[in-house]
């Protein structure tokens, strides 16, 4: 995965490496980590042994997400779109709270693309939003060249589906 100019002139390639290394990589643990560490989280956030950890993170990405969607001021013509995301985010929620990982992988992909849009309108279709959302929040804007190097359709094993999800989960809890 290469990225332009522009991208490494905003990014830190330690963590472009590791979007690269994630996405296209065997060792997406490591990566996972620095872009983990990248959001604001400490090392080992995808441990199994992190107990109640990922129910907690679900509940809080849901309710935060819920809370920026409904805060969000939005065109008219674009309030059947905010409550169908609403939906969508609670029907998400519950599929992964059972481990549904894999299943629900391109809805939380739609779920953050239709967000990103109520949020920042038709901006989000140009071809230099990315260098934009870097400029005025490089966290964000890193958060958004990870969700858009995801590819759209994957077949990885449930647990590098599950970290890729609960990377932009975090990311989304705590924004």
């Amino acid at each position: 995965m290469t990225f332009d100019k522009t991208i490494n002139s905003y990014v830190d390639k330690k963590i472009l490496g590791a979007i690269s290394e994630f996405v296209e990589g065997k060792n997406f643990v490591a990566a996972a980590d620095t872009l983990a560490s990248a959001f604001g989280a400490g090392k080992n956030l995808f441990s199994k042994e992190a107990g109640d950890f990922e129910s907690k993170l679900i509940q809080s990405f849901q309710k935060n997400l819920s809370l920026l969607v409904q805060k969000t001021w939005i065109e008219k013509s674009d309030a059947e779109l905010k409550e169908n995301v609403l939906y969508k985010l609670n029907e998400y929620s519950e599929a992964v709270s059972k481990g549904q990982w894999n299943s629900s992988y391109s809805s939380l992909l739609k779920i953050v693309d239709d967000v990103v849009y109520l949020m920042f309108g038709l901006q989000t279709k140009s071809g230099d939003f990315e260098e934009y959302s870097l400029r005025i929040d490089p966290e964000f804007g890193i958060f958004w060249l990870y969700i858009k190097c995801l590819p759209a359709e994957q077949d990885w094993k449930q647990e590098k589906t599950r970290v890729a999800m609960l990377l932009g989960m975090f990311f989304l809890a705590n924004y």
